[in-house]
């Protein structure tokens, strides 16, 4: 069952975090159904679920699993501290159309981070 929100992606984010561990989370994703699943450059495994609640707004709940990412790469609780554990995500973001292009962006506050992300449909334009 495809959703209206089904194509690739291109993810790109902003953070306000000032520690040690480099975030590697941009790149690219393919939403399928509503969902998608990835890897990003550390091997950190991305799976996302995608609602869309009215003409503007989407849900996006996604877990971040650094389970089987770079052995030095690590993400961050609440409070700050660096985890190996599973990590969810909620933000509402903005829907944004004209035609075939769509973006969703917004902002993610978890503990003391706040994370601006951006996703715009990758349209080729070579498809009339």
């Amino acid at each position: 069952m495809s959703t209206e929100l089904d194509g690739r992606y291109r993810v790109t984010t902003i953070s306000d975090y000032k520690g040690p561990l480099q975030k590697k989370s941009d790149g690219e994703t393919e939403i399928v159904d509503g969902r998608t699943d990835r890897l990003d450059r550390a091997g950190c495994r991305w799976t996302s679920t995608f609602t869309v609640l009215n003409e503007r707004e989407v849900e996006m709940v996604s877990v971040a699993d650094p389970t089987e990412a770079e052995a030095n790469f690590l993400l961050t609780r609440p409070d700050g501290s660096p985890t190996r554990d599973p990590v969810t995500y909620r933000a509402t973001l903005r829907l944004a159309r004209k035609g075939e292009q769509i973006q969703m962006s917004g902002q993610i506050s978890y503990g003391l981070d706040m994370i601006f992300i951006t996703m715009r449909k990758i349209v080729d334009p070579t498809i009339v």
